[in-house]
């Protein structure tokens, strides 16, 4: 519907039968114009669709060396043969005209057709009026012959030249005017009906659908609350994820405006969680990137398999960035067995805006889901950063004990069991002569409350179909034993210790 861009400004320069030269520019339709001079007829073709050719490159002409000179006058056109088929008639031959749109009288007398076209001409340089050009007495004739024809064809007549003065202000060429906005919206009807019919038709589906979609929204929202958040308490993530996923799009679609809103967001992007977590855990995680030598391999796997796959972590915060630490810190360490000595890594929490709304204090045992952005190395060791905006925290304590996950207190020992082991003789005897250190692997977790009592904190992580729980004990001589239970969600029985690791 845009206007089309102003076309290449294309020159022309003919000469009539009488060998009189006349320029202009060239328009998009022919021009039959008769010359200023004589009178007679001249055909100039229309400009060309075409770019215009590049200027060819300078060269000499041999006559030029040879110190002839060359004529640049046009080339003379010869008589016409008619075509039987077309007549004379049918040529419109283009007259002109004062400012006032009216025929001027007599003819053509001193007025030049072409000036109106040559003033528009992308030149410094004009011509004069044709009033104002002198021609030498010799080459003007006062009175002019008509040439006879060589094929005996009539010749036109001229018009007898005026005494008047040659200088006519305001005066112009009639030219075929180029289609405006109402002609070219003529012209293309078919087409623009088309275009406003599909646009039509897709602009009332798109209104239905919305509108539909806002008459059920309602009725997804209360399907979210009766049927998707019990699915999530029950473990049951898959299809709570589908019914609160739909719920939540129909929340965001009433704008918050209903009943529950903050609940169904809620539920709906924990189940987010519960459905996408890591396919292994953060052990192997770490194993595979410790043991890979090809960077580009390791980060395409990590691409592929890892990047933006959710975590689920339950710990305790033991730094924050007011103390001298200056970050968020938790008691979970990532260990993995290593040739001379373990593999650790931490949790970079910079830019997590979880923690930087919230701001957990030190102690506090907190249990939320992200998502995994890179594992890269550092000084001492590893950390596994995560995206800055993917935090939720796990409010649906069935949904966590689904996984298996039960409270540590809960476990066969009194409540003061905790203080009177760290506060015990034997606690202080180990300390100046540490036991030798025993094998733990395979033992439960009431095995190992009978032996070590109870531990100093624990944390825990979840990834597809299996979890882990770690518990932390102060082992002799000021350094810390980490004891991590492993066990499968689809496998009945206690968790068991899989890994053992002591770290200073």
């Amino acid at each position: 519907m845009a206007p089309a861009p102003p076309p290449e400004v294309q020159t022309f320069r003919v000469s009539c039968p009488e060998g009189h030269v006349i320029r202009g520019r060239r328009l998009e339709g022919y021009q039959a114009l008769r010359c200023p001079e004589c009178g007679l007829g001249v055909f100039v073709l229309p400009s060309s669709p075409l770019p215009m050719p590049p200027m060819p490159a300078a060269r000499v002409d041999p006559n030029q060396q040879a110190g002839v000179g060359f004529d640049e006058a046009p080339i003379p056109l010869s008589d016409h043969v008619p075509d039987p088929m077309h007549e004379a008639a049918e040529v419109e031959w283009l007259e002109p005209v004062d400012s006032t749109g009216e025929s001027l009288p007599g003819g053509l007398s001193g007025f030049d057709p072409v000036e109106a076209a040559v003033s528009e001409l992308p030149t410094s340089e004009k011509r004069p009026p044709a009033g104002n050009r002198q021609a030498p007495a010799s080459d003007r004739p006062s009175i002019r012959e008509p040439r006879p024809s060589r094929r005996d064809q009539p010749q036109p007549v001229r018009p007898q030249r005026s005494d008047q003065p040659d200088v006519h202000f305001g005066r112009q060429i009639l030219i075929p005017a180029r289609p405006g906005l109402r002609e070219r919206v003529r012209r293309n009807r078919p087409l623009l009906v088309a275009s406003a019919v599909v646009l039509v038709l897709g602009g009332t589906v798109f209104w239905t659908i919305v509108q539909n979609q806002r008459r059920n929204a309602p009725v997804l929202v209360q399907q979210g609350r009766d049927e998707g958040i019990p699915a999530l308490d029950r473990g049951d993530f898959d299809q709570a994820y589908r019914i609160l996923s739909r719920a939540a799009e129909a929340v965001e679609s009433l704008r918050g405006q209903i009943r529950g809103a903050d609940e169904v967001r809620q539920a709906a992007r924990e189940a987010a969680i519960f459905v996408d977590l890591i396919p292994d855990r953060l052990e192997m995680i770490l194993d595979q990137r410790a043991r890979s030598s090809d960077e580009s391999e390791w980060q395409a796997t990590f691409d592929r398999s890892y990047k933006g796959r959710a975590i689920l972590i339950s710990a305790q915060v033991t730094a924050t960035p007011a103390d001298s630490a200056g970050r968020y810190e938790l008691n979970y360490r990532i260990l993995s067995e290593g040739p001379i000595a373990p593999r650790e890594a931490r949790i970079d929490f910079e830019g997590f805006r979880l923690f930087e709304i919230s701001e957990p204090e030190v102690g506090w045992q907190i249990q939320f889901g992200a998502r995994l952005a890179a594992v890269e190395s550092e000084p001492n060791g590893w950390r596994f950063r995560l995206e800055p905006n993917s935090g939720v925290t796990m409010t649906h304590q069935e949904a966590i004990r689904s996984l298996g996950w039960t409270p540590v207190e809960t476990a066969s020992l009194p409540p003061n069991s905790i203080r009177e082991h760290r506060f015990s003789p034997l606690l202080l005897t180990t300390l100046l002569s540490p036991p030798p250190r025993q094998d733990l692997r395979g033992e439960t977790p009431d095995q190992i409350l009978q032996r070590l009592g109870a531990p100093r904190s624990f944390a825990r992580s979840a990834s597809q179909g299996e979890y882990l729980e770690q518990w932390i004990y102060d082992a002799p001589s000021g350094a810390r034993q980490y004891l991590n239970f492993l066990r499968s969600t689809g496998r009945s029985g206690p968790a068991v210790v899989a890994q053992d690791f002591y770290l200073r």
